[in-house]
């Protein structure tokens, strides 16, 4: 078994900075040398569970550079090696994504379903496990505060919401380009209104920005994920929506657009019972109104296209195990900002 000194140096030669293999075959020939590492570091994580591996391997990826969690700014450079110059990259990540599905936990329903009545069946169990329930949110509606503990309460959860809505319509794009047309005019209208329909102010994630405004904060656009847990959440988004397999991406964005409707609206209802004005939180009204779907009905039209490529019992079973196991990482990482949105009150008492 390696030290966690060993596992550190491993990691370090694995995801060392690629861009200074520029030639196709230099990239080849680098990623030869890597992948055995690579290999060897997801197995540890993954499949033996050692802690440090698994930091190492979230880490990592997250800092390989392709998508990226900001506003798509490549500091100093014109480069975007998402979708090609950077084997190396695309390598790596490949390797650690498909040893982490192979130990995602395999989980069936009580009875074999196909279409539709696996959607419904998707959809409950997506519910029971949203962070929707999270105490994160009696804590917003409930806990006596000042109006200065308020604040600091509402932003610091602003803030965790910012990071990653400033990415979904991007997650959202990933999935369609490979898409055949008529189903990429279907799910069109979900990008469309992220992007506000061209309008800035209308657009999702502005509008989160325009409430932290209203609030009297600003936004960073590039603000760091320091956080390992959202890192590895944050990771597996990428990876389910950009998976060559078409069934993989689309429970990839059944979850986080699902995400954005269950979290957004419990967010909503707590800070309403407070009685905080919805022009104050307008992201949360228009991501989270709405019973039981969205008022726009988005995340019922992917229920409805999820459903629709559900044709096998087996089908039914890798996209069960795909939420339930994002939804773990979703929990995991709510835990440490519920922790850090806490701070926040107690530091403005």
């Amino acid at each position: 078994m390696r030290t966690d000194q060993e596992l550190t140096a491993l990691a370090q030669k694995v995801f060392a900075d690629p861009a200074a293999y520029t030639t196709t075959r230099e990239q080849v020939e680098a990623l030869h040398d890597r992948a055995p590492g690579a290999y060897e570091l997801a197995t540890l994580a993954f499949k033996d569970k050692n802690a440090t591996a698994w930091r190492l391997v979230q880490n990592g990826v997250f800092g390989l550079p392709m998508f990226k969690v900001t506003s798509g700014r490549t500091v100093d450079s014109r480069r975007r090696p998402f979708f090609r110059g950077d084997l190396i990259s695309a390598g790596i990540r490949d390797i650690v994504w498909e040893v982490e599905e192979q130990n995602v936990p395999r989980l069936e329903p009580p009875t074999p379903l196909t279409g539709e009545k696996a959607a419904e069946f998707i959809e409950a169990e997506f519910r029971r496990r949203s962070v929707q329930h999270h105490p994160m949110f009696q804590y917003l509606a409930e806990t006596k505060l000042t109006s200065t503990q308020e604040r600091a309460a509402v932003l610091a959860y602003l803030h965790s919401v910012m990071v990653r809505i400033r990415t979904v319509h991007r997650s959202i794009m990933l999935v369609q380009i490979p898409m055949e047309f008529h189903d990429c005019i279907k799910l069109s209208k979900l990008v469309i209104d992220e992007l506000g329909s061209g309008e800035l102010n209308q657009a999702h994630a502005q509008r989160t920005v325009l409430d932290i405004e209203r609030w009297g904060d600003k936004v960073d656009w590039h603000a760091p994920v320091d956080s390992v847990e959202m890192r590895a959440m944050l990771n597996w988004n990428l990876r389910t929506v950009t998976h060559p397999d078409s069934l993989w991406s689309f429970t990839g964005i059944f979850s986080i657009e699902w995400n954005s409707y269950l979290e957004l609206r419990a967010a909503l209802l707590a800070l309403r019972k407070r009685g905080i004005p919805d022009e104050k939180m307008d992201v949360l009204v228009e991501h989270g109104e709405g019973e039981p779907y969205d008022k726009d009905k988005h995340a019922f039209l992917v229920r409805q296209e999820l459903g629709r490529r559900i044709e096998t019992p087996a089908d039914c079973v890798q996209v069960y195990s795909g939420i339930a196991y994002h939804q773990a990482l979703y929990h995991s990482f709510f835990e440490g900002e519920f922790a850090k949105l806490r701070q926040s009150v107690e530091s403005a008492s």
